[in-house]
């Protein structure tokens, strides 16, 4: 077969159940089949996701699997995808989102009408399940210059920027970190409204709220480490390591009467009201709150280890 235009390239990490309705969303796009490929990279999944994408490119042949057997994290897993690809352009989209047939067709359609090499980005919208909306969201222009959610660029552009840097081996922070060298590579941006990645979002339970604290304390971790890369006082807003945020923060969650504990049911409620802002808000602030304390400690540590060398 002819090398493809689009290379979609997908970490995938225990999300099997997810990660089928995200091929099968892919397997239907409204492109000539030739023009795009889809690589999953299984970052040494303990579930039945290596099965699932072998099943799928059984039945279709621009369906690939890249396995490694240990966790190295989604910097390397989409590195990997990257040296793989046979496009021209790398779309990024993650293993819990679901894509609308005319996904690729707007990604496409932006970097053929720009005369100079481009990122395109498209808007990431949370739903609950897997019921997409019947209208597109009514979306503003995104404040992320990068998010591997949903964006596409040149390969060449990711090879010369120097791919993910792979010591982002938790979550967070590692597609701010490579925006930034690509946007000092001179990498213009464009946005597509109608390119959307609906991402699934569960309602919270006490289970996956647990989950999240945990995200939140890798998040801050990493933070420190983006800052070591990149130090000054853009990325210390960046990450929120502020006395504003700490103040904005301890007010949002109500000095603590939001917590951990009676957060879950509450934004649970909130969405059965289809109140999305105050779930949201109550959700972040707890988790954010979190995350700023975490940090906190985590800056601690890196100064005494700075010290001590």
């Amino acid at each position: 077969m002819p090398d493809p235009v689009l290379s979609v390239v997908i970490p995938a990490y225990n999300r099997a159940p997810l990660l089928t309705r995200t091929l099968e969303a892919l397997a239907r796009q409204s492109l000539p089949p030739h023009l795009h490929e889809v690589i999953v990279v299984d970052d040494g999944s303990t579930d039945e996701t290596p099965e699932v994408v072998r099943s799928w490119s059984e039945q279709d042949r621009r369906i690939h699997l890249l396995r490694t057997e240990t966790n190295r994290g989604a910097s390397a897993a989409r590195n990997d995808g990257v040296r793989e690809a046979r496009g021209q352009i790398v779309v990024f989209v993650d293993s819990d989102v679901v894509v609308r047939p005319d996904f690729l067709a707007h990604h496409l359609d932006a970097h053929r009408r720009s005369r100079a090499p481009v990122l395109c980005r498209g808007p990431v919208v949370p739903v609950p399940d897997l019921r997409l909306p019947d209208r597109l969201p009514l979306t503003g222009l995104s404040p992320s210059y990068f998010d591997p959610a949903n964006a596409s660029l040149p390969r060449s552009e990711l090879l010369a920027a120097g791919l993910f840097d792979e010591g982002f081996r938790a979550y967070g922070w590692e597609d701010f970190d490579l925006g930034l060298r690509l946007q000092r590579r001179g990498l213009a941006r464009v946005f597509r409204p109608e390119a959307v990645a609906y991402h699934i979002q569960p309602s919270p339970s006490a289970q996956t709220f647990e989950r999240a604290l945990l995200k939140e304390e890798e998040r801050a971790r990493m933070a420190v480490y983006l800052y070591a890369k990149h130090p000054g006082w853009r990325t210390r807003v960046l990450i929120q390591h502020t006395p504003v945020h700490r103040v904005a923060y301890f007010i949002l969650a109500l000095g603590g009467l939001l917590n951990k504990h009676n957060v879950p049911p509450l934004a649970s409620r909130f969405r059965r009201w289809r109140q999305g802002t105050l779930e949201y808000l109550v959700l972040r602030s707890v988790l954010n709150r979190h995350y700023l304390q975490v940090l906190r400690r985590e800056w601690r540590l890196a100064a005494q280890q700075n010290r001590g060398q």
